[in-house]
């Protein structure tokens, strides 16, 4: 039976944001034949931050309301509430997929064919058009369930087909998310597990040891090893200002803001997976507490790149994870990547007497370099030349990204009336973080490795 308090408080929570949005509309109506006062303004913006706080409260409302009907999954008989245990990465529960196999957008959030505005729009510009033009437009009243409020937040959730070719899009342009763990959020926040591996000594992997005896001999029993992986969903904009005319222009508008916004998201993402806070924003892996940084060689001059630098960073991947890693560098690592080369010294090691182009480093016919036998991502996520994490080496499957469907294009008319341009903006929600609390122990107790390895600063 569901909670009655969680159901009061989804209730409340959806009418303070209908109360607020009917406040917005009443300063929305006096913008359409005035510029709003200081005043006026500063009101806006405080209605938008209490109707997303009442949003929150209707999300975190609404997931409790689902984990209190599902409590017959893996019930904790302590908890007189009824809550789930937290489902394993990977697993499946009911209707809930915690991992998609693809991390395009129509695989994890359905497909574009169910959408209401299917065939009504050719394309995102004309969308966001007929919302510029005042949300009159007859196209739009498809489905209440479609729009999020005219006045706080003058958003219309986007069409799954277009904002599909936004994030799709990007993924094809990214570096991280495309091998990384991707998993579709349905509330604001959202708590998972996974096991976890930091002490790897005597063989152990996730708290669990292969055990060896008689045929006869009694068994011990073991507990794995396991971590809560908690994801809150970031906020994350895009604020783009387009002039009037080119808002005429309708097949250019369309192109033109659809790559604008493709290329702003993967460039975002990408910058965010790498080196996030997590303050905010998600926590990238140059501040991961797994991360492994590799410190330069003795001597090491500055402004260089040593082929022993990568075979350093190698011996410090997780053994397991050779087989899944990726190299990360920055554009300003090639020219010293490309021209590595390997140094032959006599036998009293004082002389150079030959050498050659490093073979670990090699260009396939497509271009397509690859370090150790391990593919080169080249991306501006990463550090700039000689700073800490120009060079990383990962395993980004052990990179965890919570994505939520409730993407959506919010319009302003009159910020920028001088100017007669119109504002679009795109907003999102998501979190990332590492799998991995810690470094992992390999057998020996003293060694450590970890999915995650860095070149420090040279």
């Amino acid at each position: 039976m569901p909670d009655v308090q969680l159901t009061k408080t989804r209730d409340a929570a959806r009418d303070r944001m209908q109360r607020l949005n009917a406040q917005a509309q009443s300063l929305a109506g006096r913008a359409k034949v005035r510029k709003l006062s200081a005043e006026e303004e500063q009101r806006v913006d405080e209605l938008y931050d209490q109707f997303e706080a009442a949003e929150v409260d209707l999300q975190n409302a609404e997931r409790e309301l689902r984990e209190a009907e599902d409590f017959d999954y893996n019930r904790d008989p302590k908890n007189s509430r009824g809550r789930v245990v937290p489902p394993m990465i990977g697993e499946q529960r009911g209707k809930q997929i915690y991992v998609p196999k693809s991390a395009r957008f129509t695989d994890m959030f359905g497909s574009a064919n169910e959408d209401p505005y299917k065939g009504k729009f050719s394309g995102l510009g004309e969308f966001c058009l007929a919302i510029a033009a005042g949300n009159t437009d007859p196209r739009l009243i498809v489905n209440a369930s479609m729009t999020e409020g005219t006045g706080v937040s003058a958003g219309f959730l986007v069409p799954p087909q277009f904002i599909a070719g936004i994030l799709d899009g990007a993924l094809d342009q990214e570096a991280i998310r495309p091998n990384a763990t991707v998993i579709p959020m349905a509330s604001y926040d959202m708590d998972t597990a996974a096991f976890d591996y930091q002490d790897g000594t005597s063989g152990k992997r996730g708290g669990l040891q292969l055990l060896w005896g008689g045929e006869s001999a009694a068994l011990t029993e073991q507990v794995g090893k396991t971590r809560k992986v908690s994801f809150t969903s970031k906020k994350a904009t895009i604020l783009c200002r387009v002039s009037s005319e080119l808002t005429e222009d309708a097949p250019a508008f369309d192109r033109q803001l659809s790559t604008a916004m493709t290329q702003a998201v993967a460039g975002g993402l990408d910058g965010a997976f790498v080196s996030g806070t997590g303050a905010g924003q998600p926590l990238g892996i140059l501040n991961a507490p797994c991360l492994i940084t590799v410190v330069k060689e003795s001597g090491q001059a500055t402004l260089t790149l040593f082929l022993q630098n990568l075979a350093n960073m190698l011996a410090k991947l997780t053994p397991s994870a050779y087989k899944r890693s990726t190299w990360l560098v920055h554009p300003t690592v090639l020219p010293s990547l490309l021209q590595l080369t390997v140094v032959v010294k006599n036998v009293a090691g004082t002389e150079n007497v030959g050498g050659g182009l490093a073979a670990a480093v090699v260009q396939g016919a497509d271009g397509q370099l690859s370090i150790y036998g391990r593919p080169v991502i080249v991306t501006d996520a990463c550090s700039t030349f000689t700073s800490a994490g120009d060079v990383v080496l990962a395993d980004l499957s052990q990179y965890a990204i919570g994505m939520r469907s409730d993407v959506r294009i919010e319009i302003a008319r009159e910020v920028y009336f001088a100017s007669d341009e119109i504002a679009f903006r795109l907003r999102m929600r998501l979190d990332g973080l590492p799998l991995a609390s810690a470094a992992t122990k390999l057998r020996d107790g003293s060694n450590v490795v970890s999915p995650f390895v860095a070149l420090g600063a040279r």
